[in-house]
């Protein structure tokens, strides 16, 4: 019986956080597609709570394969009634591109949109 309590325990953990990644995702890539809208648009994204990882593909004005960035840690802030994301240990599918996210991405915070803030606050 404690078996299968924790089993469900488990099982509703884990829909939970499918929820918030779910959340979190778009919220993010609202933010994302903000902040490179000039530049591109994002195609995909797959955030992983529990790992604290985000893996993006992003196709940009002018390129005909997508670039794909991975973001190995980052962190949710709140302050208030506003979230940000907190991105750390940023690499790209294209080398050059790794020496500009280094340098202006690394320790950024974006704001997560509103509207999704809301919606985190019931499942964070």
């Amino acid at each position: 019986a404690t078996r299968d309590i924790d089993r469900i325990k488990n099982q509703g953990k884990t829909v939970l956080r499918k929820i918030k990644d779910a959340t979190l995702s778009k919220g993010v890539k609202i933010a994302i597609n903000n902040q490179i809208k000039e530049y591109g648009k994002m195609l995909k994204l797959n955030l992983d709570s529990k790992e604290k990882t985000i893996e993006i593909e992003v196709l940009l004005d002018g390129e005909c394969e997508p670039l794909k960035v991975r973001i190995g840690d980052y962190k949710m802030i709140q302050e208030d009634d506003r979230y940000t994301i907190q991105v750390h240990d940023v690499s790209t599918s294209r080398a050059w591109i790794n020496t500009i996210a280094s340098s202006h991405l690394e320790g950024r915070s974006f704001e997560i949109p509103a509207e999704y803030a809301k919606m985190l606050k019931v499942v964070i």
